[in-house]
């Protein structure tokens, strides 16, 4: 096994995370104008494909995103670096109009080693939340010789983004606890559009022609920190058969996320505009009016609800993996400032199971070599739009491929939330995501140049 050199990864890694991260929308959804969009999911790469289960699970060969207290199983001298991309394919239909969409964009990017065989380090760079949506609405109205058209477009985008960084330590042998610190930051923005154009006649013979908009833009600023807690227990069984080989290992985890207080400004612009152009015989006029305002509407903090998660892994004879979560954040006291619709939230409930099976790990065989992963998930989403709660659910599964130094993901999510009942939306989707897996000998000093 060679190593891969370390600065050079970190930098290519993080100068393609960040070209990716200042100009990607993660969704189109109608749903992402409420509260602060489409929350994105805590698990990463190959946990995706087990419908999102990982609180509990821990490995030398990840890093566990959505547990601190889960990476105290990462081997010293070796620096594990993950890096993801999804490609979402989505379908939105409502009781009288449907459209397609897609989007490719980067997932995260995460990092981990053990500085001891106690204490591990981590970090972690992803979207925590996604706008994107664009919708329009027409009519028109005839008086006369004159006929007036009507123009409505409601469209969003941009999002939050985190950056974490953890640290655990594992105690008498079954025990881990870890802490993590993150900088939430980004901007969304809401844009109202309205047009209208007139065509008719005018006293005088001549045609006027009138044109005129209104372009409501409402932006909100964000940036402020949250922290987790996270506990894990572990405990593994021995097989009588070969006492290098784990007969059963069982894991409880259980993470806690904090109140956050982030700040936010809310910046509304309005742009009007309104052209006139006729004619009368010969002569030819234009008139035009413009009006730009700028207003600060908000400008304070908002509060991230508290949340809590509890997982459960169990493994069988280092082949066979299932692990099962549920977690909970409770949105109905959340107001974003400004927006209307975002006092109408209700509690996020996420429940997911999944299992991963090798058939031997070391295996000189290629094909014994690689994982088969499969899972499901449904989610209570915090979305409740005229008193009717949108819910998620959707099936998974992915292969974990080997390939020298690498370990290469990849995962196939087929998913539907919400309904067409009752003027809603909804979204069935396709969500395709691939991950790599490196890891990079660090910390040994050279014996020979």
């Amino acid at each position: 096994m060679y190593s891969i050199n370390p600065i050079r990864l970190i930098v290519l890694i993080l100068a393609l995370s960040a070209m990716q991260a200042t100009a990607q929308t993660i969704t189109n959804s109608p749903y992402s104008r409420y509260g602060i969009g489409d929350l994105y999911s805590h698990s990463l790469g190959h946990s995706n494909a087990m419908g999102g289960a990982s609180l509990a699970e821990a490995s030398h060969l990840y890093v566990n995103s959505a547990n601190p207290a889960a990476n105290t199983n990462l081997v010293t001298q070796r620096f594990v670096f993950d890096v993801g991309m999804d490609a979402k394919y989505t379908s939105t239909e409502s009781a009288s109009a449907s459209q397609k969409n897609s989007n490719v964009s980067f997932s995260y990017l995460a990092g981990g080693f053990a500085a001891k065989p106690w204490w591990v380090f981590s970090f972690m760079f992803k979207p925590y939340s996604s706008v994107g949506y664009k919708f329009t609405d027409s009519t028109h109205v005839v008086t006369g010789d004159h006929t007036t058209y009507y123009g409505e477009t409601f469209s969003g985008k941009g999002g939050l983004n985190e950056v974490s960084i953890s640290t655990a330590f594992k105690f008498l042998k079954m025990f881990s606890a870890g802490a993590s610190g993150s900088v939430i930051f980004g901007t969304t923005e809401q844009i109202h559009s309205i047009t209208h154009s007139a065509l008719g006649g005018n006293i005088n013979g001549g045609i006027t022609t009138a044109n005129g908009a209104v372009s409501y833009n409402n932006k909100y600023i964000m940036h402020g920190l949250k922290y987790d807690l996270g506990f894990r227990f572990e405990r593994s069984f021995r097989s009588r058969k070969d006492t290098l080989t784990d007969a059963f290992r069982l894991s409880l985890g259980a993470v806690m996320g904090c109140e956050a207080r982030i700040k936010a400004k809310n910046e509304l612009n309005l742009l009007s505009y309104n052209t006139i152009t006729g004619s009368t015989g010969s002569l030819q006029y234009s008139q035009k009016y413009d009006t730009l305002s700028n207003a600060t509407l908000f400008d304070g903090k908002i509060t991230l609800p508290k949340s809590l998660g509890l997982g459960v892994s169990m493994e069988f004879m280092e082949q066979l993996m299932i692990n099962a979560d549920y977690r909970k954040q409770d949105w109905t006291s959340f107001v974003m400032p400004g927006v209307e619709e975002s006092t109408s939230m209700r509690a996020m409930q996420y429940y997911g199971m999944g299992m991963q099976y090798v058939r031997d790990r070391f295996s000189s065989k290629y094909y014994k070599t690689v994982i088969y992963r499969v899972g499901i998930h449904k989610t209570q989403t915090y979305y409740n739009i005229n008193g009717h709660g949108i819910d998620e659910k959707g099936f998974a599964f992915g292969l974990g491929l080997p390939l020298r130094t690498l370990l290469v993901n990849v995962g196939v999510d087929f998913g539907k939330r919400g309904t067409t009942d009752n003027n809603l939306y909804q979204e069935k989707y396709v969500l395709f995501n691939a991950s790599i897996t490196t890891h990079s000998i660090w910390f040994v000093k050279r014996k020979f140049n």
